[in-house]
This record gives C-alpha cells, structure tokens and sequence, in this order.
C-alpha cells in the first residue's frame, strides 16, 4: 500500500512540473537570456531573411555574399554598422573609382549611399535601408573585384577554371574592413595584379579621355591607298586618327582642308601617304591582327572607323576576363589566345615564347577551357575524331572509296589490325555504332604534322604540327577542326622538356628524323589555358582583335545586366506602413 502512494506522489509531482504554467515560465527565462531585439536590429534581420529568400534567384555568389551580410549583422548583434560619415564617404569614393575597373558604380548602389550621405535618413526603416545597401554594394564589390561580375559558366558551359573564392577569413576581414573603413585597401589587394589587367586598366582610362575629348572622325570608304607618295584628301584624317591612338607621332601635318585647297607646300604635303605615315598603319594593322601590308583597303578602313566607344566596351568586356582567371595561373604555363591566334609560354612569369597558331572555324569552335600538357608524341598517327568521322569522312566515303587513300587512312578493327575497306558495309553506319577506326599515319602529310602535345581532355582538343603551314601567314586563322596547330612546335617541345642537354632542338629533330611513333612523358605536367581575349595590352598600347567566335556581345549584355541590383533593392525596400515619414 506504501509503495502505492509513493508512485502516485512522484507522477504528481512530474504532473506539476510539466503544466503549461510551468513551461510558459521556462520560455520566459529562456527569453530573458537573450537579448531583445530593438526595432531597428529586427528590421535589419527582417530585411536580411528577405533578401536572403531572393538571393536563390539571381546566382550562386549572390547567396555567398548575403551569407556575409547576415553573418556580419549578427556579429554586430544587428545594429547599424555605417555610422562614421567618413567611412561613408570612402565607400562612396571606392565605388565610384570602381568604373575605372571597367564595372558599373551603380551596380553597388552608388546613387542611394550618397542620397542617404547628403540626407541622412531619420526612420528606422530608412536607416535600416540605407546601412544594408552600404554593406551590400561593399560586399558585392569585393566578390566582383575578386571573381568578376559575370558567371562564366553561365555563358560557357566548358568552362572549367575555378573562380577564386572568399578566404577562409573572409568573415573577419570584412567586418574588420567595414569597422575599420580599410575596405580602400582590401579592394586593392583583391584587384588582379598581373601586367596585363593593369596595362588593361590603364588602356580603358586612355580611351576615355580620348572619349571625352571627342574621339575620332571615322574615315570614310574610297580607294584603295597603298604606295608611299599616293595622294589622297582622306590622308589628313587618317593622319588624325593615328596620332590619337598612339600609332603616329605627331608630324605637324595634321591639317583639315578640303584637296582643292592645297595650294600651299603644307597643304599639298598633307595629303601625301607618307613613308611616316605608313609605319604608322602597319602599326595599326599589327595591333588590329590584320594583313600588316601598309594597304588602307576595306578592312584597315573598317578597323579606322571603329568608334572609340566600342573600344571601350571592349576593354571593359576583357578586364572581366581577366578577373576570372588571372589568380589561377600560376608561374608557369602555355596560353593560347583564339582570337589573337596565338599561342605564348610563360615560365616564372616571364613569357619565353611566342608563335603563331590555327584554331578551330567558328562552326568548329576551340573550347575555352584549361588542360595539362603531360607528354609529347613524336611522328604521331591520328585517329579521326567522331565528329569528323560522321560529318565528314563517312559521307565521302560512301560516294567514293578512295577518299581513303588519298587521305592515307587505314581502316583497323577494335584490336588494332587492319580491315580489307571493301569488306565494310559502308551504308551502314552513320557516324554512332561504327566499330572501326580511321587511323591515318605519321609523317609531313599526316593532319598532325610530326610532333603533337599530348593534354588529355574531354573536349579531344590538342596542340600540334600541321602540314599546312602557309596558312600560318595569314591573318585570320580559323581553319581547323576545333585543335590548335602550332607554327613552330619543336621550339615549344624544347621549352616544355625544359632539360637543355637531353631535350634541346637537335635531339627534337633527331626523335622526328627517326619516322618512328613515340611517346615522352613530360619531367612535369604543364598547364595549357585555351583562353578568349579580344582586346590586350602591347607594351603601353592595347591591341584588339575581331570577336571570331562572336562571344564578347553576350558577355556585354551580362557585364551590363542591372537584374541583380534591381533585386536587391526590391529585397531591401522597406514596408511602407514601418516608414515614418513627417506631418
């Protein structure tokens, strides 16, 4: 009986604890450890969940930067982080000089901070926008400094490069940056610092002076100019042109004068193509990549009548390029550039190397994308491709059956032994399910030339020889199948055995001389970058090049998006019934 009413007093006595009285008090206690939230440290959370529920629609770095923002907030226990005006007017600064990185201020809000700066805002709400709208467009500015505004996948879907991401620190930095206004000085830090984006940089604020001031009249269609001592009454505008780009001094001759009025020495010296004057278009041609000939016909023209501010986007769209991968370089690599068809080697930052190259027709295109150069195959075979295979080889074939040997190919089974071709059913096969292989084989006239750098890749592009090498003089250079032919590729495969006593030229060219197929590894894998800039530095001037493959108006349009911002700014709107506005 005891023991009875001992069972019931304790399940009493659990009863009692656990009533929502007693619960209702716990919630209170546990309320009361944490601090409450003012109206502003709400409203700042509030804004934050907003945005953060936004940020999945726009990009993957836009939920890394919110991920910041609210982790900055609660580092401050929400409340306001820009209350030192001269902070304010820092970032205000910051951004503005953001433009001469080629980005748009207003993308960071530039116009509302310094809106709220000249009137500081009174209502919380007001407050609470304004100070997100600092840390975001601060934010968002250091993510785009150090990683580009633009996805390049989403442009791109080879591309395989990594973006460079936060530091593992990143949180204090930024906090630290804001707090102790050193963002001045994390921006710098985070700005590409290889030659070419400063050079780059440099170039853009040229070409804008050069804008403002006018820029240049377009020199219009006529006859073909070509000989020193020709006449012509464009020649003062061509001078003209070429002296405000930098590729002629000024002479003194740079007249405007209708051609019946060359009645003076002057005057008729003005407009005479001039030994002087045809330097200075060579020049241009060169870093146009077009025939450098001296010729003014209908491409030099064209390339003359390009205005300044299309060169300016230009600029613009590769600095962003560059920001996408120059910190992933490294010391040491190959870079093909496919619009400048060329191709560099650079060992401990210092280029050591350079040549001209073939890439893909614009049908055909050379991939964007980075690969390692792991061994260099000597006298190599080549296997058509599948794509040649079904677009190309199959369908000749089929019409005439000595496509094969005026093209060298033999026909082998999955095993590697050949295949009699009358034996095959060509009819049969499309392209897909074909079970045998084309191999053509090594030699002068083999599509590989002699030499080809081995890059294992899923694209099944490499770099090697070609046996047409009077292409390499032309200009334009679109013609392969989506590989890069290299003009001189035993210089490259020195510079990549990098071991002056085995591997210098003679033992290249013994290796080649032997007609046998052989395969040397590499001491060292060495990264190659098939790589897309339309506009470059050239020692102090810039060099640009045609869009071959038509990809810089996308970019353009990217670079130029204001869908983010606006977003952004919807996100952090405050509700209009928390604005407090005066009677």
């Amino acid at each position: 009986m005891r023991s009875i009413v001992r069972f019931w007093l304790v399940v009493f006595s659990f009863l009692h604890v656990a009533t929502p009285a007693a619960l209702h008090a716990a919630e209170n206690d546990n309320e009361a450890a944490a601090p409450r939230l003012t109206i502003v440290g709400e409203q700042l959370k509030e804004s934050l969940d907003r945005l953060q529920r936004s940020a999945g629609s726009i990009s993957p770095a836009r939920s890394v930067i919110v991920g910041q923002m609210q982790r900055f907030y609660d580092s401050l226990e929400y409340r306001i982080a820009w209350t030192n005006r001269k902070a304010i007017a820092r970032l205000i600064e910051v951004i503005r000089q953001s433009a001469d990185d080629g980005l748009d201020p207003s993308d960071y809000h530039l116009e509302e901070i310094r809106a709220a700066y000249d009137n500081p805002p009174t209502s919380p709400a007001l407050q609470v926008r304004a100070d997100l709208l600092m840390t975001d467009g601060l934010f968002t500015l250091l993510s785009h400094m150090r990683a580009g505004k633009v996805v390049p996948k989403s442009l791109d879907s080879n591309w395989n490069l990594p973006l460079s991401g936060p530091a593992k620190n990143s949180d204090d930095m930024l906090k630290s940056a804001v707090m102790d206004a050193k963002f001045p000085e994390m921006i710098a830090s985070l700005r590409p610092s290889t030659p070419e984006y400063r050079l780059l940089r440099k170039g853009l604020a040229k070409y804008r002076k050069v804008a403002a001031a006018g820029g240049w009249k377009p020199v219009p269609a006529g006859p073909r100019i070509g000989d020193v001592g020709q006449i012509d009454e464009r020649m003062p505008l061509i001078r003209k042109r070429l002296v405000v780009t930098g590729d002629l001094i000024e002479d003194g001759l740079t007249i405007s004068a209708p051609a019946n009025s060359a009645d003076s020495t002057a005057a008729r010296q003005a407009f005479v193509y001039t030994a002087e004057l045809f330097d200075a278009v060579k020049a241009f041609q060169e870093r146009h990549g077009l025939e450098v000939d001296g010729i003014i016909g209908t491409e030099t023209a064209g390339a003359m009548a390009v205005p300044v501010e299309e060169w300016i986007d230009q600029i613009r769209i590769n600095l962003e390029r560059y920001r996408w991968y120059s910190s992933s370089l490294g010391s040491t690599y190959v870079m093909v550039n496919i619009p400048s068809f060329s191709v560099e080697f650079v060992r401990d930052d210092s280029v050591r190397w350079k040549s001209r190259v073939i890439v893909g027709k614009p049908n055909l295109q050379t991939p964007v994308f980075k690969a390692e150069i792991q061994s260099v195959i000597f006298n190599p075979r080549w296997v058509i491709p599948s794509g040649i295979l079904a677009k190309e080889a199959l369908p000749a074939i089929k019409k005439n059956l000595d496509y094969l040997s005026r093209h060298q190919l033999t026909v082998v089974n999955n095993q590697g032994k050949p295949v009699d071709p009358s034996s095959v059913n060509w009819a049969a096969y499309q392209g897909r399910g074909f079970p045998y292989r084309l191999v053509q084989a090594s030699g002068d006239d083999g599509a590989l030339g002699r030499i080809k750098f081995n890059m294992p890749n899923r694209f099944t592009v490499y770099m090697h020889d070609t046996p047409t090498k009077p292409l390499f003089e032309r200009s334009y250079r679109a013609f392969s199948h989506g590989c890069v032919r290299v003009q001189n590729p035993n210089e490259l495969g020195v510079l990549l055995f990098n071991d002056p006593v085995k591997w210098d030229m003679n033992r290249i060219e013994a290796m080649i001389d032997t007609g046998k197929t052989r395969t040397i590894n590499l001491p060292e894998r060495i990264p190659v970058y098939f790589m897309y800039q339309t506009a470059f530095p050239d020692g102090d001037n810039i060099d640009f090049r045609y869009d071959v493959y038509d990809r810089d108006p996308d970019l353009q349009k990217a670079l130029d998006s204001t869908r983010e911002r606006v977003i952004v700014e919807e996100a952090l709107r405050p509700v209009m019934s928390s604005v407090v506005t005066k009677p």
